[in-house]
């Protein structure tokens, strides 16, 4: 007569299953802040949602180096904070400048708002399909992070100084940028991640004397400065890209 199977035989059969509860809580914390942003700017106060989209940031970028610095990197976790982003990073900031300054603008606003959130999810969907292939030095496409700081460091900006001149010309601003960051977000110009920057070796000089300046700046005036750099960030990936396409038609037309 066969013994019922035991609870090892059990086990085996049907391995436990669970994730990795540090990086997740850090993805989960940037959820609630893309998640409170969006309260915020449901209420008015764009400047407590602006802000809280960067705390969101930073703890976005603290998950996937905990993860890989502690070896609980897993696919559950790859797709929930893709998840994640998409919340708070796509609908979040997309949100804030449509109730903030785009509502004037019709259908234009309305549909730049959703472009830019249609194109963050398509940009997430396609970095998890080619995780495993693409290099880890570059991103193919901005990042949707990248793009939500430069939309939340501009409201930051207009809202904080106060002058309709400068409210009014960034608006104009923010409805260009919703479908230019967009179809950045999608494109194939690739931007550097720094994912190969160790931290725990040593950096040169100057580059610490640079980092300390740039800390200094954010100091002084942060949303002004913020803009100034994701913005910069921008701009580099794009006219890297462009020289690098005239170098090659060179190349075709001159082989010697």
């Amino acid at each position: 007569m066969d013994r019922p199977p035991g609870i090892a035989q059990v086990n085996q059969r049907y391995p436990r299953r669970g994730v990795y509860l540090l990086p997740n809580l850090f993805t989960t914390a940037s959820l609630f802040g893309g998640f409170y942003s969006i309260v915020a700017s449901i209420h008015g106060h764009y400047r407590v949602a602006a802000i809280v989209i960067f705390i969101a940031m930073i703890l976005d970028g603290l998950d996937g180096r905990v993860a890989r610095m502690t070896g609980t990197q897993s696919a559950f976790g790859a797709e929930y904070d893709s998840l994640a982003d998409v919340i708070a990073f796509g609908i979040a900031p997309s949100l804030l400048v449509l109730l903030w300054g785009l509502q004037s603008f019709g259908k234009f606003g309305w549909l730049g708002a959703f472009v830019f959130t249609a194109c963050g999810a398509l940009r997430l969907a396609r970095f998890n399909s080619q995780a495993h292939s693409s290099s880890k030095r570059y991103f193919q496409g901005l990042p949707i992070p990248t793009a939500a700081t430069v939309l939340a460091s501009l409201v930051w900006v207009a809202v904080g100084e106060g002058y309709p001149w400068l409210t009014q010309i960034a608006q104009y601003l923010a409805l260009a940028l919703v479908y230019f960051l967009g179809l950045l977000m999608v494109s194939n110009i690739r931007y550097r991640s720094f994912k190969d920057i160790d931290l725990h070796g040593r950096m040169p000089f100057a580059l610490a004397i640079a980092v300390v300046l740039v800390l200094a700046a954010i100091a002084v005036h942060p949303p002004l400065v913020l803009f100034l750099l994701s913005l910069i960030y921008v701009l580099i990936g794009v006219l890297s890209t462009l020289w690098q396409l005239s170098q090659r038609r060179r190349q075709r037309r001159d082989p010697h």
